[in-house]
């Protein structure tokens, strides 16, 4: 006999959705001590989410989806989690680091064997997108449930155009108190290519500097030793094109990573004339120590998008950057 088709029923509910930032790099760098930080993270956003009244219907990977019965109760048990994840986090190197993301917002699903789907899901999954890590992104729906009740200061994201959704979504940022509030863009910026690459290229760049600044290396210098890691015996001219600066400071960079014994210089091979480029023990120790601390550093700065957003983003820069070498490279024929 064929088994009767699940019943689908609809109901309003203050659905929540919550991810975990940096979990793939903790994944790659150590798999089992990920999955029992993981299973930690698990152990308590589940008390919390049943101590707020809330159900959870799906656990995908390091995903959540969740619903409430209180817009209230929803909001206070996400900002909860961020406020014991942060707690967690201060004793925990950067490089091991991991926080949520959390979207929350209020409005019709669809539940089917206790799972939830529809469109109100697939929001709360986009605005976890656009939440900064240790925060909860709510729509405008969900803020007008709670704002007059809990005492706290929303930052007004706008409207949000969301994948999928034809309608553009208000979105406001909501921070366990204390945490210090972001600085608002300015709308020129917002509008303007280069001031949001210059933005962008100020973010990088502080992120960079935090972690070469203590080994008194130059951001150029770490991609000098991070390319001899991964193509020893390089020669100069070869390393210049791959870091993108020119033969003469590549050769100033060279001399200063020599004096400091991290760089040798190694015999040449198949009858090239010059000698290739490679790390020293002491250069290679350190490079070895510096790629988990620059990858943690990178998933700051990219925490607020998605792993797809992150591959698109790197393709635009990609063929913007290409293009311009292309024009340079013409104009210096």
């Amino acid at each position: 006999m064929m088994k009767p088709a699940p019943v689908v029923q609809r109901r309003l509910a203050a659905i929540f959705f919550a991810d975990v930032v940096g979990y793939t790099r903790l994944m790659n760098a150590d798999e089992a001590g990920a999955l029992r930080l993981l299973a930690s993270h698990r152990e308590m956003t589940d008390r919390l989410i049943a101590q707020h009244g809330g159900r959870i219907a799906n656990t995908a990977g390091d995903s959540l989806l969740a619903e409430f019965p209180s817009a209230v109760d929803a909001l206070q048990c996400g900002l909860a989690i961020q406020e014991r994840i942060a707690a967690v986090q201060e004793e925990v190197p950067d490089e091991r680091r991991v926080t949520f993301r959390i979207g929350l917002h209020v409005g019709e699903a669809m539940v089917r064997d206790g799972d939830l789907f529809g469109d109100g899901v697939n929001i709360a999954s986009r605005l976890q997108g656009l939440a900064h890590p240790g925060t909860v992104c709510l729509s405008g729906t969900a803020h007008e449930f709670v704002h007059r009740v809990l005492p706290l200061n929303f930052e007004d994201l706008g409207p949000q155009h969301l994948k999928n959704l034809e309608v553009p979504i208000r979105a406001f940022l909501a921070r366990p108190p204390g945490q210090r509030r972001s600085e608002a863009l300015p709308q020129v910026h917002r509008r303007n290519e280069i001031h949001l690459a210059r933005r962008f290229n100020e973010a990088c760049h502080r992120a960079l500097v935090e972690v070469a600044g203590p080994e008194n290396l130059t951001t150029y210098e770490v991609a000098v030793l991070a390319s001899l890691r991964d193509a020893p015996r390089i020669d100069k001219a070869r390393l210049a094109e791959r870091v993108g600066i020119n033969l003469a400071n590549i050769r100033k960079i060279i001399a200063r990573l020599e004096r400091r014994g991290l760089v040798e210089r190694t015999p040449a091979e198949n009858g090239r004339r010059s000698r290739g480029l490679s790390l020293t023990p002491t250069g290679l120790d350190l490079q070895n120590s510096l790629r988990p601390k620059f990858n943690a550093a990178q998933d700051r700065v990219m925490a607020h998008l998605s792993h797809g957003e992150r591959d698109t983003l790197k393709e635009l820069l990609a063929r913007v950057i290409t293009s311009n070498d292309v024009k340079t490279a013409h104009a210096d024929d």
